[in-house]
Order: structure tokens, then C-alpha cells, then sequence
């Protein structure tokens, strides 16, 4: 059976009495299969699917950008 996790954004801000508040936005979903795949649907982007793999142990490379 496969798994679904939730994908959501955090949203922190302070309500009308100076109270710290958090609101969480569902933004999609990760489903994990039986044999092992993995797929991320996001609501803002429906019928595309989003393959993940494994990465590479290779370090990603730097970008320095020109101030």
C-alpha cells in the first residue's frame, strides 16, 4: 500500500492581540510506492507528477554571484 506524506508552507505572523501565530498551507503531497518510488503532486501544478531520486554524493558546485 503506498504512503502519502503531506507537503505544506508555514506561514508565522502575529494576530490582532500581538500573538504569535503559525497557519500551515497544504501544498501537496509526496507518495512513496510499494516498490520503492517516490512522487511529489503539487496543488498548484496539477496533472505533473515529480519524480525524486537518489542523488549523487558529489558535493552540488558554489555560485558566487557579483555584488
Amino acid at each position: 500500500m503506498p504512503q502519502y506524506l503531506g507537503i505544506f508552507s508555514r506561514h508565522d505572523y502575529t494576530d490582532n492581540e500581538g500573538n504569535a501565530q503559525t497557519r500551515w498551507y497544504k501544498a501537496g503531497y509526496m507518495k512513496l510506492t510499494e516498490n520503492g518510488g517516490k512522487f511529489l503532486r503539487f496543488f498548484h501544478q496539477p496533472q505533473t507528477d515529480f519524480f525524486c531520486f537518489e542523488g549523487e554524493q558529489t558535493p552540488l558546485p558554489e555560485i558566487h554571484l557579483e555584488d
